[in-house]
Protein backbone atom coordinates (compact mmCIF):
# COMPACT_ATOMS: atom_id res chain seq x y z
CA UNK A 1 0.00 0.00 0.00
CA UNK A 2 1.50 3.59 -1.17
CA UNK A 3 0.42 5.77 1.90
CA UNK A 4 0.96 9.67 2.78
CA UNK A 5 1.35 11.12 5.81
CA UNK A 6 1.41 14.52 6.06
CA UNK A 7 2.28 17.09 9.15
CA UNK A 8 3.56 20.94 8.30
CA UNK A 9 6.03 20.86 11.18
CA UNK A 10 6.96 17.52 11.62
CA UNK A 11 10.60 19.07 10.58
CA UNK A 12 10.18 21.51 13.53
CA UNK A 13 12.10 19.73 16.28
CA UNK A 14 10.86 18.08 19.34
CA UNK A 15 7.00 16.86 20.56
CA UNK A 16 4.81 14.58 21.04
CA UNK A 17 2.68 14.23 17.63
CA UNK A 18 5.71 14.66 15.76
CA UNK A 19 7.52 11.45 16.88
CA UNK A 20 4.27 9.75 16.40
CA UNK A 21 4.85 10.55 12.79
CA UNK A 22 8.13 8.93 12.75
CA UNK A 23 7.52 5.99 14.60
CA UNK A 24 4.29 5.15 12.18
CA UNK A 25 6.11 5.31 9.21
CA UNK A 26 9.18 3.76 10.52
CA UNK A 27 6.59 0.77 11.73
CA UNK A 28 4.44 0.93 8.20
CA UNK A 29 7.58 1.11 6.00
CA UNK A 30 9.05 -1.99 8.37
CA UNK A 31 5.53 -4.06 7.18
CA UNK A 32 6.59 -3.73 4.00
CA UNK A 33 4.14 -0.63 2.66
CA UNK A 34 5.57 2.82 0.85
CA UNK A 35 5.90 5.76 3.19
CA UNK A 36 5.43 9.46 1.97
CA UNK A 37 6.70 11.51 5.05
CA UNK A 38 5.37 15.29 4.15
CA UNK A 39 5.86 18.42 5.74
CA UNK A 40 5.67 22.28 4.80
CA UNK A 41 8.17 23.86 7.06
CA UNK A 42 11.02 26.46 6.54
CA UNK A 43 13.55 24.18 7.75
CA UNK A 44 15.49 22.04 5.45
CA UNK A 45 16.21 19.62 7.89
CA UNK A 46 14.43 15.92 8.61
CA UNK A 47 12.64 15.42 12.01
CA UNK A 48 14.27 15.12 15.03
CA UNK A 49 13.25 11.56 15.37
CA UNK A 50 14.80 9.01 13.69
CA UNK A 51 13.30 7.67 10.70
CA UNK A 52 14.26 4.58 8.53
CA UNK A 53 15.83 4.82 4.84
CA UNK A 54 13.18 3.18 3.38
CA UNK A 55 11.02 6.04 3.99
CA UNK A 56 10.67 8.57 1.47
CA UNK A 57 10.89 11.90 3.14
CA UNK A 58 9.44 15.32 1.90
CA UNK A 59 10.10 18.95 2.98
CA UNK A 60 7.41 20.87 0.38
CA UNK A 61 8.77 24.15 1.61
CA UNK A 62 12.76 23.92 2.88
CA UNK A 63 13.17 27.69 1.98
CA UNK A 64 14.78 29.02 4.84
CA UNK A 65 12.72 31.79 5.47
CA UNK A 66 10.08 31.59 8.48
CA UNK A 67 6.98 32.73 7.51
CA UNK A 68 4.98 35.97 9.09
CA UNK A 69 2.63 33.70 11.56
CA UNK A 70 -0.62 35.43 10.02
CA UNK A 71 -2.90 32.92 11.47
CA UNK A 72 -1.82 33.37 15.16
CA UNK A 73 -2.46 36.87 14.43
CA UNK A 74 -6.17 35.86 13.06
CA UNK A 75 -6.65 33.33 16.18
CA UNK A 76 -5.33 36.38 18.43
CA UNK A 77 -8.22 39.00 17.39
CA UNK A 78 -11.01 36.34 16.58
CA UNK A 79 -12.92 36.48 19.68
CA UNK A 80 -13.04 39.96 19.98
CA UNK A 81 -15.06 40.64 16.46
CA UNK A 82 -19.22 40.21 15.84
CA UNK A 83 -20.02 36.72 14.25
CA UNK A 84 -20.27 38.48 10.57
CA UNK A 85 -16.32 40.01 10.58
CA UNK A 86 -15.39 36.75 11.88
CA UNK A 87 -17.09 35.13 9.16
CA UNK A 88 -16.35 37.89 6.66
CA UNK A 89 -12.09 37.50 7.64
CA UNK A 90 -12.11 33.67 7.76
CA UNK A 91 -13.70 33.80 4.18
CA UNK A 92 -11.36 37.09 2.63
CA UNK A 93 -8.01 36.08 4.92
CA UNK A 94 -7.84 32.88 6.89
CA UNK A 95 -9.26 30.51 4.51
CA UNK A 96 -7.21 31.70 1.28
CA UNK A 97 -4.10 31.84 3.33
CA UNK A 98 -4.71 27.91 4.54
CA UNK A 99 -5.68 27.24 0.26
CA UNK A 100 -2.11 28.72 -0.34
CA UNK A 101 -0.43 26.60 2.13
CA UNK A 102 -2.05 23.16 1.40
CA UNK A 103 -1.43 23.79 -2.89
CA UNK A 104 1.86 21.98 -2.47
CA UNK A 105 0.23 19.12 -0.80
CA UNK A 106 -2.58 18.67 -3.59
CA UNK A 107 -0.13 18.70 -6.35
CA UNK A 108 2.04 16.53 -4.40
CA UNK A 109 -0.77 13.85 -3.77
CA UNK A 110 -1.85 14.33 -7.57
CA UNK A 111 1.18 13.70 -8.67
CA UNK A 112 2.13 10.25 -6.37
CA UNK A 113 -1.48 9.04 -6.49
CA UNK A 114 -0.78 7.31 -2.98
CA UNK A 115 -3.50 4.66 -1.96
CA UNK A 116 -4.39 6.83 1.55
CA UNK A 117 -3.73 9.88 3.19
CA UNK A 118 -2.88 10.24 6.70
CA UNK A 119 -3.09 13.71 7.77
CA UNK A 120 -1.78 14.60 11.44
CA UNK A 121 -3.36 18.27 12.22
CA UNK A 122 -6.95 19.81 11.63
CA UNK A 123 -5.75 23.02 9.85
CA UNK A 124 -3.64 21.02 7.28
CA UNK A 125 -6.55 18.98 6.31
CA UNK A 126 -8.65 22.34 6.34
CA UNK A 127 -5.84 24.07 4.07
CA UNK A 128 -6.74 21.04 1.10
CA UNK A 129 -10.91 20.73 1.74
CA UNK A 130 -11.73 23.53 -0.60
CA UNK A 131 -9.65 22.11 -3.28
CA UNK A 132 -10.91 20.24 -6.44
CA UNK A 133 -11.76 16.25 -5.34
CA UNK A 134 -8.42 14.12 -4.66
CA UNK A 135 -9.61 11.18 -5.57
CA UNK A 136 -7.96 9.53 -2.42
CA UNK A 137 -9.10 8.38 0.47
CA UNK A 138 -7.92 10.58 3.95
CA UNK A 139 -8.21 9.98 7.52
CA UNK A 140 -7.75 12.54 10.19
CA UNK A 141 -5.75 12.12 12.99
CA UNK A 142 -6.98 13.93 16.21
CA UNK A 143 -3.94 13.96 18.93
CA UNK A 144 -5.49 16.12 21.26
CA UNK A 145 -8.45 16.19 23.90
CA UNK A 146 -12.02 16.82 22.97
CA UNK A 147 -11.59 20.83 24.07
CA UNK A 148 -8.64 21.44 21.93
CA UNK A 149 -10.70 19.81 18.98
CA UNK A 150 -13.57 22.73 19.79
CA UNK A 151 -11.11 25.47 19.67
CA UNK A 152 -9.60 24.26 16.31
CA UNK A 153 -12.95 23.72 14.65
CA UNK A 154 -14.41 27.12 16.08
CA UNK A 155 -16.82 28.54 13.54
CA UNK A 156 -19.48 27.27 11.48
CA UNK A 157 -17.70 26.89 8.42
CA UNK A 158 -14.78 24.99 9.85
CA UNK A 159 -17.60 22.28 11.31
CA UNK A 160 -18.89 21.96 8.00
CA UNK A 161 -15.62 21.45 6.30
CA UNK A 162 -14.08 18.71 9.01
CA UNK A 163 -17.30 17.20 7.99
CA UNK A 164 -16.22 16.60 4.43
CA UNK A 165 -13.49 14.58 6.00
CA UNK A 166 -15.22 10.92 6.70
CA UNK A 167 -12.81 9.35 8.95
CA UNK A 168 -11.58 10.76 12.02
CA UNK A 169 -9.09 9.08 14.65
CA UNK A 170 -9.40 10.05 18.37
CA UNK A 171 -6.86 8.13 21.10
CA UNK A 172 -9.87 7.48 23.62
CA UNK A 173 -13.39 5.96 23.71
CA UNK A 174 -14.09 8.62 26.11
CA UNK A 175 -13.64 11.56 23.77
CA UNK A 176 -16.20 10.10 21.18
CA UNK A 177 -19.48 11.62 22.45
CA UNK A 178 -18.26 15.27 22.92
CA UNK A 179 -16.50 15.16 19.50
CA UNK A 180 -19.57 14.06 17.69
CA UNK A 181 -21.54 16.96 19.20
CA UNK A 182 -20.14 19.21 15.80
CA UNK A 183 -18.81 15.98 13.90
CA UNK A 184 -20.82 13.47 12.34
CA UNK A 185 -18.74 10.80 10.10
CA UNK A 186 -17.05 7.58 11.52
CA UNK A 187 -14.57 7.93 14.48
CA UNK A 188 -12.00 5.29 14.94
CA UNK A 189 -10.41 4.80 18.24
CA UNK A 190 -6.73 4.13 18.18
CA UNK A 191 -4.66 4.72 21.32
CA UNK A 192 -0.68 5.64 20.95
CA UNK A 193 1.84 3.27 21.22
CA UNK A 194 3.92 2.33 24.27
CA UNK A 195 7.42 1.42 24.38
CA UNK A 196 7.79 -2.39 25.93
CA UNK A 197 10.20 -2.20 29.11
CA UNK A 198 11.69 -5.92 29.77
CA UNK A 199 11.67 -7.06 33.72
CA UNK A 200 14.98 -6.56 34.49
CA UNK A 201 14.88 -2.57 32.72
CA UNK A 202 11.93 -1.57 35.15
CA UNK A 203 13.04 0.85 37.97
CA UNK A 204 14.14 -0.76 40.77
CA UNK A 205 11.76 0.55 43.59
CA UNK A 206 12.57 -1.83 46.57
CA UNK A 207 16.07 -1.09 46.63
CA UNK A 208 16.80 1.66 49.33
CA UNK A 209 18.69 4.58 48.03
CA UNK A 210 20.42 7.36 49.57
CA UNK A 211 18.78 9.95 46.75
CA UNK A 212 15.49 9.29 45.36
CA UNK A 213 14.04 11.28 42.30
CA UNK A 214 10.50 12.85 41.41
CA UNK A 215 10.72 13.15 37.58
CA UNK A 216 8.63 15.43 35.30
CA UNK A 217 9.36 14.98 31.11
CA UNK A 218 7.44 17.24 29.08
CA UNK A 219 8.01 20.72 27.51
CA UNK A 220 8.45 23.90 29.72
CA UNK A 221 5.35 25.59 29.30
CA UNK A 222 2.55 27.20 31.46
CA UNK A 223 -0.07 24.61 30.77
CA UNK A 224 2.31 21.78 31.78
CA UNK A 225 2.48 23.36 35.09
CA UNK A 226 6.23 22.82 36.13
CA UNK A 227 6.19 25.68 38.53
CA UNK A 228 2.88 23.76 40.58
CA UNK A 229 5.26 20.86 40.79
CA UNK A 230 7.96 22.85 42.62
CA UNK A 231 5.67 24.62 44.67
CA UNK A 232 4.14 21.14 45.74
CA UNK A 233 7.89 19.84 46.29
CA UNK A 234 8.89 22.83 48.22
CA UNK A 235 6.05 22.27 50.94
CA UNK A 236 7.72 19.06 51.26
CA UNK A 237 11.51 19.51 50.62
CA UNK A 238 12.47 20.00 54.81
CA UNK A 239 11.66 17.04 55.21
CA UNK A 240 12.71 14.93 53.01
CA UNK A 241 16.37 16.09 52.11
CA UNK A 242 16.60 12.57 50.49
CA UNK A 243 14.61 13.58 48.05
CA UNK A 244 15.08 15.58 44.87
CA UNK A 245 13.14 16.61 41.71
CA UNK A 246 14.66 16.59 37.96
CA UNK A 247 12.71 18.39 35.29
CA UNK A 248 12.92 17.27 32.09
CA UNK A 249 11.88 19.38 28.27
CA UNK A 250 12.57 21.08 25.65
CA UNK A 251 11.96 24.91 26.10
CA UNK A 252 8.38 25.66 24.47
CA UNK A 253 7.80 29.44 25.80
CA UNK A 254 9.83 32.07 26.36
CA UNK A 255 10.61 33.20 29.22
CA UNK A 256 8.76 30.71 31.61
CA UNK A 257 11.93 28.49 31.98
CA UNK A 258 13.19 32.25 34.09
CA UNK A 259 10.42 32.04 35.91
CA UNK A 260 11.02 28.38 36.93
CA UNK A 261 14.25 29.07 38.40
CA UNK A 262 13.05 32.31 40.19
CA UNK A 263 10.64 30.05 41.92
CA UNK A 264 13.68 27.47 42.81
CA UNK A 265 15.76 30.01 44.39
CA UNK A 266 13.46 31.60 46.08
CA UNK A 267 11.70 28.44 47.73
CA UNK A 268 15.26 27.69 48.46
CA UNK A 269 15.34 24.59 46.30
CA UNK A 270 18.75 25.14 44.70
CA UNK A 271 20.42 21.67 44.31
CA UNK A 272 17.38 20.11 45.33
CA UNK A 273 15.12 20.98 42.06
CA UNK A 274 16.59 20.92 38.70
CA UNK A 275 15.92 21.98 35.08
CA UNK A 276 17.71 19.28 33.59
CA UNK A 277 17.42 20.32 29.59
CA UNK A 278 15.46 17.97 27.02
CA UNK A 279 17.03 14.06 26.40
CA UNK A 280 16.86 12.04 23.70
CA UNK A 281 17.15 8.98 26.52
CA UNK A 282 13.61 9.46 28.42
CA UNK A 283 13.31 5.43 29.09
CA UNK A 284 17.04 5.77 30.73
CA UNK A 285 16.05 8.60 32.83
CA UNK A 286 12.67 7.53 33.98
CA UNK A 287 14.18 3.74 35.25
CA UNK A 288 16.85 5.92 37.63
CA UNK A 289 13.43 7.63 38.74
CA UNK A 290 11.54 7.08 42.02
CA UNK A 291 8.06 8.31 41.13
CA UNK A 292 6.91 10.56 38.02
CA UNK A 293 4.85 13.67 38.41
CA UNK A 294 2.62 14.99 35.56
CA UNK A 295 0.74 18.54 37.19
CA UNK A 296 -0.05 19.01 33.23
CA UNK A 297 -3.23 21.37 33.39
CA UNK A 298 -2.94 21.56 29.57
CA UNK A 299 -5.87 19.68 27.56
CA UNK A 300 -3.62 16.87 27.10
CA UNK A 301 -4.87 14.25 24.18
CA UNK A 302 -2.56 11.38 25.65
CA UNK A 303 0.98 11.65 27.47
CA UNK A 304 3.53 10.12 26.12
CA UNK A 305 5.93 10.11 28.99
CA UNK A 306 3.52 9.37 31.37
CA UNK A 307 2.55 6.14 29.77
CA UNK A 308 6.10 5.73 29.49
CA UNK A 309 6.79 6.38 32.84
CA UNK A 310 4.55 3.45 34.17
CA UNK A 311 5.99 1.43 31.42
CA UNK A 312 8.89 1.49 33.31
CA UNK A 313 7.30 0.70 36.31
CA UNK A 314 7.07 4.55 38.36
CA UNK A 315 4.20 5.28 39.97
CA UNK A 316 2.42 8.87 38.71
CA UNK A 317 0.99 11.43 40.08
CA UNK A 318 -1.32 13.76 37.77
CA UNK A 319 -4.64 15.63 37.98
CA UNK A 320 -8.25 14.68 38.15
CA UNK A 321 -9.26 17.12 35.55
CA UNK A 322 -6.72 16.52 32.71
CA UNK A 323 -7.79 14.49 29.71
CA UNK A 324 -6.27 11.10 28.96
CA UNK A 325 -4.13 11.35 32.11
CA UNK A 326 -7.25 10.77 34.44
CA UNK A 327 -7.80 7.90 32.51
CA UNK A 328 -4.17 6.33 32.33
CA UNK A 329 -3.68 6.98 35.97
CA UNK A 330 -6.28 5.08 38.04
CA UNK A 331 -6.20 6.71 41.54
CA UNK A 332 -5.19 5.01 44.16
CA UNK A 333 -4.16 1.86 41.32
CA UNK A 334 -1.39 2.56 39.59
CA UNK A 335 -0.73 6.41 40.97
CA UNK A 336 -2.78 9.25 42.29
CA UNK A 337 -5.25 11.89 40.80
CA UNK A 338 -5.00 15.22 42.52
CA UNK A 339 -6.70 18.47 42.54
CA UNK A 340 -4.99 21.41 41.08
CA UNK A 341 -3.39 22.93 43.85
CA UNK A 342 0.26 22.43 45.43
CA UNK A 343 -1.13 21.27 48.59
CA UNK A 344 -3.11 18.71 47.07
CA UNK A 345 0.04 17.47 44.66
CA UNK A 346 2.27 17.64 47.72
CA UNK A 347 -0.31 15.11 49.76
CA UNK A 348 -0.12 12.86 47.17
CA UNK A 349 3.59 12.86 46.98
CA UNK A 350 4.16 12.64 50.02
CA UNK A 351 1.96 9.21 50.10
CA UNK A 352 4.34 7.78 47.90
CA UNK A 353 7.75 9.23 48.99
CA UNK A 354 6.92 7.30 52.50
CA UNK A 355 6.31 4.11 51.22
CA UNK A 356 8.92 2.48 48.99
CA UNK A 357 6.24 -1.00 49.14
CA UNK A 358 3.74 1.33 47.72
CA UNK A 359 6.05 2.61 44.88
CA UNK A 360 6.63 -0.54 43.96
CA UNK A 361 3.45 -2.11 44.09
CA UNK A 362 2.04 1.08 41.40
CA UNK A 363 4.86 1.06 39.63
CA UNK A 364 4.26 -2.80 38.97
CA UNK A 365 0.47 -2.48 38.14
CA UNK A 366 1.21 0.44 35.79
CA UNK A 367 3.85 -1.47 33.76
CA UNK A 368 0.91 -4.50 33.61
CA UNK A 369 -1.41 -1.21 32.26
CA UNK A 370 0.79 -0.55 29.42
CA UNK A 371 1.10 -4.39 27.63
CA UNK A 372 -2.28 -3.46 26.55
CA UNK A 373 -0.80 -0.65 24.39
CA UNK A 374 2.55 -2.63 22.68
CA UNK A 375 3.55 -1.37 19.44
CA UNK A 376 2.76 -4.68 17.21
CA UNK A 377 -0.54 -4.71 18.59
CA UNK A 378 -1.40 -0.46 17.84
CA UNK A 379 0.38 -0.89 14.77
CA UNK A 380 -2.29 -3.88 13.97
CA UNK A 381 -5.26 -1.84 14.00
CA UNK A 382 -3.87 1.37 11.99
CA UNK A 383 -2.50 -1.59 8.97
CA UNK A 384 -6.15 -2.93 9.36
CA UNK A 385 -7.84 0.45 8.79
CA UNK A 386 -5.66 1.83 6.50
CA UNK A 387 -6.79 -1.84 3.95
CA UNK A 388 -10.43 -1.31 5.37
CA UNK A 389 -10.37 2.45 3.78
CA UNK A 390 -8.45 2.52 1.11
CA UNK A 391 -9.90 -0.71 -0.34
CA UNK A 392 -6.94 -2.22 -1.39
Amino acid sequence: MKILQYSHDVAAGLGGARRVFCDMANALVARGHEIYAVCNHFRSNRPFYPLDDRVRFINLNSSGRREIKLMTWIAGIRPFLPSVCEEMLERTLEEPLRRRKGEPLVQLIREIQPDIVVIYWIGDYLSIVRQQALGVPVIQMLHESPESFFDLVNSRRKIEQINTCPHLQVLQHSFIPEIQKVYHRTIHVIPNTVPQVEETDLADLAMEKPQKTITMISRLHPGKQQDMLIQAFGLLAKDYSEWKVEIYGPLSERGYPRKLKETISSLGLTGQVELMGATSRPLEVLRNADIFAFPSNYSEGWGLALTEAMAVGLPCVGLKRTPSVNELIVDGVNGFLTDNTPEDFAAKLKVLMDDHNLRAAMGRTGHEMMKQYAPEKVWDQWEKLLFEISGT
